[in-house]
């Protein structure tokens, strides 16, 4: 007997709809952008504007002055405002914070370093003496900022004075007879701060 109408149009349907499946494309599979290494960020598209063209963030500089940061171009490069736009781009400042949320991420010498190293400990430029010494030092936590630990004698510490009132021994930002903080004994530009119940120290804030 041969099939209804009706079921030979829903046989017809089936089939077409079986052929269909046979024309998708492995290229039109979706792609996995975070696949091998990680999510790239893209770069943000331009918004399209009213009369059909592009709108774009507006240049900081539009109501900055010259000179002024404008914003940070990695690798410890900086951008300034010249001629209304932010275009001038030159090395970040000593101690500028190229990491947000990370204090001891700092420009040193135009390098992006940590500031909790011997080669730079609290600040730029503190050098924790690791030879021809008594005792190596070390840059450690000391009551809330990083210092010169195990030190042996004044003569042998950056700032001339080993804190020994507290232990671990340690080169402090001091005037060793009065424990205050002499004029200009922190590496420009930061600046010493006195500790209360702590070593005093030497910071960009």
């Amino acid at each position: 007997m041969w099939p209804s109408r009706r079921k030979i149009g829903v046989l017809a349907a089936t089939v077409a709809l079986s052929g269909c499946s046979l024309l998708v494309h492995f290229n039109d599979a979706p792609v996995d952008a975070c696949a091998d290494g990680g999510c790239l960020d893209a770069p943000a598209e331009a918004s399209p504007a009213h009369d059909g063209g592009t709108d774009s963030a507006p240049d900081p500089c539009v109501t900055l002055e010259a000179g002024a940061f404008c914003g940070y171009g990695g690798g410890c490069l900086c951008q300034y405002c010249s001629g209304g736009a932010c275009s001038d781009t030159k090395a970040c400042p000593q101690g500028f914070n190229w990491e947000a949320g990370v204090d001891v991420a700092r420009c040193c010498g135009g390098l992006p370093v940590m500031t909790n190293t011997n080669a730079n400990c609290g600040v730029c430029g503190i050098q924790c003496a690791t030879a021809g010494v008594t005792s190596p030092q070390d840059c450690q936590l000391l009551g809330g900022s990083y210092q010169c630990v195990d030190c042996a004698a004044n003569n042998e510490c950056w700032s001339g004075c080993c804190a020994i009132d507290t232990t671990p021994y340690h080169c402090s930002a001091s005037d060793c007879n009065t424990g205050a903080c002499p004029p200009g004994i922190c590496p420009a530009p930061s600046t010493c701060v006195p500790g209360m119940s702590s070593p005093n120290y030497c910071t960009y804030d």
